[in-house]
């Protein structure tokens, strides 16, 4: 571990939980974006599917129906990538004051091994769970669109 000073090392503590907190409230806003967005939607596809349609179907209306729902899911889409970002840039830097702090260093905190596990360094990395909110969203964007084409 890099030698710090004791005012360094006391900042970093005082730092530590902040991030923590960041990368937790960050990841939990990326799933109530997700669930708010899927529940409109979902909500739209079966107000769509249980609805009476009307007698003369309008090309314009289901344009803007279109329109409406694709803008709606990439403003959702955008606003979880954004949060993803955020999270990332949390992590990495709370993975950096942990290694400053010695947590990866084999008997520093424990005897004979480190605190943390060295993998927790990396498998963030391989987090796929933005890729699974992002494709819920897009799998009931099209649904609607196509309940909306239906109708047409």
């Amino acid at each position: 571990m890099k030698s710090l000073r004791d005012e360094q090392v006391d900042i970093l503590k005082a730092l530590y939980p902040s991030y923590k907190e960041e990368v937790y409230r960050r990841r939990e806003q990326m799933m109530k974006l997700t669930a708010f967005a899927c529940s409109f939607l979902v909500l739209l596809l079966v107000t769509m599917l249980t609805a009476s349609a009307p007698s003369h179907p309008n090309v314009t209306t289901a344009l803007f129906a279109f329109t409406g729902v694709a803008l709606f899911s990439a403003l959702f889409a955008y606003l979880i990538l954004q949060q993803r970002n955020r999270h990332r840039m949390a992590k990495e830097s709370l993975i950096e004051i942990e290694r400053l702090l010695g947590l990866y260093d084999e008997g520093f905190y424990l005897e004979g091994r480190s605190l943390y596990p060295e993998n927790w360094q990396t498998d963030w990395l391989g987090d796929k769970s933005v890729t699974v909110y992002l494709t819920i969203l897009a799998t009931l964007t099209v649904l609607v669109m196509a309940s909306v084409f239906v109708r047409i």
